[in-house]
């Protein structure tokens, strides 16, 4: 045997003054009295019982001291020898997303998995090695192995929320690394190692691991009825300059059908209220649609009261239309003019002469008369007379009846050009690198080789039976130029639904996607995002206020590379702020450089009902053999509360003094 605590030895001398207590004897006090007849009686029979007296004594400092020497065995923290094998336990904590679901009250089941824990670390062995990690998100190790119970209900209690979720591979992988030098399990003649996973059973990869030998399952919680919203992801429409388009899905994660109204908002101005009726376990998917030029945070809310309210509010960015300016230059033209007037969300200007670059938010439409040299930016031609430098300009084409069209295309959306006349059309040469035939896997493939020089490569839109093309696409990283050969006047195109949309394609193209998609992230999912900022290292605000940095020390601020900012995952559902560092410590409200929205979308969180059934079976087996029994010095202070009470009961019988 040996003992952990040996300094607490010392307490045993206070057996010395509990001995000196009983050996001295009280120095009577002597009274007159006016007679001694009665106390003569008194003396005579304290004399016939001194034996039995002095053995009442004996026994009292007997009990005495066993009562102190169980206390003194108890502090000394004793361990036998067999206990100092490599005995080791891992516990996983479910930190997940599914962990803040309210089972009863205002209790979560992490608060019971704490709780739990708590109770299960005062009845393991003394010389047991103990190690904690989490398994919401990136498996963390909370605290390594050690056998100080202090330190482990501290870091126990320490443990966050996080709406991360769950990695529980990864999490007993890492355990068994830790328990031993090798990724493989748990040597099957080490029996007294093992990992102790406290979950939920929210998790998809949960059942294969309910057989390891290594593993000791906890479930927390109970199946309970859940509706999610599990999709909300709003786009800019490609057809309309200032109308958007809000795709949600909600799912019922019940056994009944649930009624029920989903909300949504842009900055707290109502966009639609829908009234749901979900069957169990059945998706439910819309499509909401409106119109604004501005932008805003979208929010989505479920009238429904349920165990799990993290996933019925769901976040995202709309981005603003911001006004595109289109400047004109050539011959006029009454249908071009009417197409370029209607357009919304856009600023039209006429210019006496050609520019010679294009500023980059900027559209220049060229109709007829075009210069030599094509001006740097995104310029639209139309009917071109005379030869540039990226094609020259032909004989008109005998038969210009569109034949053949690239359906895959964006600027070909909802345009449909089959057997119309171009009249006036003009045969066209390519002179820049190419050609982009789109659909056409291999060859977009070669292109996109090429492209790495960053040469114009062009594309064919349209083109004739003999595959004479009229209309084209010449683009770079830094440039587009649309080449449209039709004489307006001559053809019935002006007169077609399919021109006006084509402008629009065309214009919408020239925003570079601009404002058409704000991505929503999912808790657990990379962020990776450009920025529009000269600084070179920025901060997050979390949606409580937190500032949260990229590690530390705490002004370790996240790095600008190249216009790109990677923030890692986002551990809580909300609306995030990317923030300077010199205004990261003010108390005045700032403008955030940008926004990010953060929801859950996770069908295996957001499932309450998802945990299979052999998670729940045995589990208070699982933590007692886990425990392997109380330490000695617990039955040390039971011992000594028994004596107490035995101490006690004599007094009472007048067997000890």
């Amino acid at each position: 045997m040996e003992f952990l605590n040996p300094t607490a030895g010392y307490l045993a001398l206070l057996a010395v003054p509990i001995i000196l207590f009983y050996i001295l004897k009280v120095r009577l006090r002597q009274e007159r009295v006016s007679t001694i007849l009665f106390w003569q009686q008194v003396f005579d029979e304290r004399r016939t019982r001194s034996l039995w007296r002095r053995l009442r004594h004996l026994l009292s400092l007997l009990i005495s001291l066993l009562f102190l020497s169980l206390l003194v065995s108890a502090l000394l923290n004793p361990m036998w020898t067999s206990q100092k094998k490599e005995s080791r336990t891992v516990i996983i904590v479910d930190n997940s997303a599914s962990m803040n679901a309210f089972d009863s009250g205002t209790t979560t089941r992490l608060d019971l998995a704490k709780t739990g824990l708590t109770r299960f670390l005062a009845g393991t062995e003394v010389g047991r090695q103990t190690a904690v990690i989490t398994a919401g998100g990136k498996p963390q190790v909370v605290v390594g192995f050690t056998n100080h119970l202090g330190t482990l209900r501290k870091m126990v209690a320490g443990i966050t929320p996080t709406d991360y979720p769950t990695e529980l591979g990864k999490a007993v992988e890492l355990a068994r690394h830790l328990i031993a030098d090798d990724p493989n399990p748990v040597r099957r003649t080490n029996n007294s190692s093992v990992i102790l996973v406290y979950t939920d059973g929210c998790s998809p990869d949960i059942e294969p691991f309910l057989t390891a030998e290594d593993l000791r399952f906890v479930p927390l919680g109970k199946p309970l009825d859940n509706v999610a919203i599990t999709r909300f992801q709003p786009r800019r429409s490609l057809g309309d300059a200032v109308g958007y388009e809000i795709l949600v899905e909600v799912v019922n994660f019940g056994e009944s059908e649930v009624a029920c109204r989903l909300e949504i908002d842009l900055d707290d101005m109502p966009v639609d209220i829908l009234t749901l009726t979900l069957a169990p376990n059945v998706p439910q998917t819309h499509i909401v649609r409106s119109t604004t030029d501005r932008g805003g945070l979208l929010v989505a809310r479920l009238d429904h009261r349920d165990a799990f309210p993290l996933d019925n509010t769901a976040w995202a960015i709309l981005p603003p239309r911001h006004l595109q300016k289109v400047l004109f230059y050539g011959e006029s033209d009454f249908f071009l003019g009417h197409v370029l007037q209607s357009q919304q969300n856009i600023d039209l200007t006429v210019a006496a002469e050609c520019p010679a670059v294009v500023p980059p938010d900027t559209v220049l439409v060229i109709h007829k008369t075009v210069p030599e040299t094509i001006p740097p930016g995104h310029v639209l031609v139309i009917d071109p007379q005379s030869d540039c430098d990226f094609c020259s300009v032909g004989e008109p084409l005998e038969s210009p009846l569109v034949a053949h069209e690239a359906k895959d295309s964006p600027l070909m959306r909802f345009v449909h050009l089959n057997n119309v006349l171009m009249p006036g059309a003009k045969k066209l040469s390519p002179l820049q690198t190419g050609p982009l035939q789109t659909g056409d896997d291999r060859r977009s493939a070669e292109i996109g080789e090429r492209s790495s020089d960053d040469a114009m490569q062009y594309s064919v839109l349209a083109s004739t039976p003999e595959e004479l093309p009229v209309y084209m696409q010449w683009q770079s990283p830094d440039r587009k130029l649309l080449l449209l050969s039709t004489e307006l006047k001559r053809g019935d195109l002006p007169l077609r639904t399919a021109f006006p949309i084509l402008i629009a394609n065309a214009l919408h193209d020239f925003r570079d996607g601009g404002g058409e998609l704000e991505h929503a992230w999912s808790t657990g999912e990379a962020v990776t995002l450009p920025v529009a900022t000269a600084e070179t290292e920025l901060v997050l605000r979390s949606p409580a206020g937190e500032m949260r940095h990229a590690g530390t020390p705490a002004k370790q601020y996240f790095p600008v590379k190249s216009g790109i900012l990677s923030l890692g995952t986002l551990p809580h559902c909300g609306v995030w702020e990317i923030l300077p560092p010199q205004v990261a410590d003010a108390t005045d409200p700032v403008t955030p450089i940008a926004r990010l929205a953060c929801n859950l979308s996770d069908r295996n969180e957001s499932n309450l009902r998802s945990a299979p059934e052999a998670l729940y079976r045995d589990h208070t087996q699982n933590i007692e053999r886990a425990a392997a029994g109380r330490p000695i010095w617990f039955w040390l202070i039971v011992i000594a509360v028994l004596f107490t009470a035995t101490e006690w009961f004599l007094y009472q019988r007048r067997w000890v003094d």
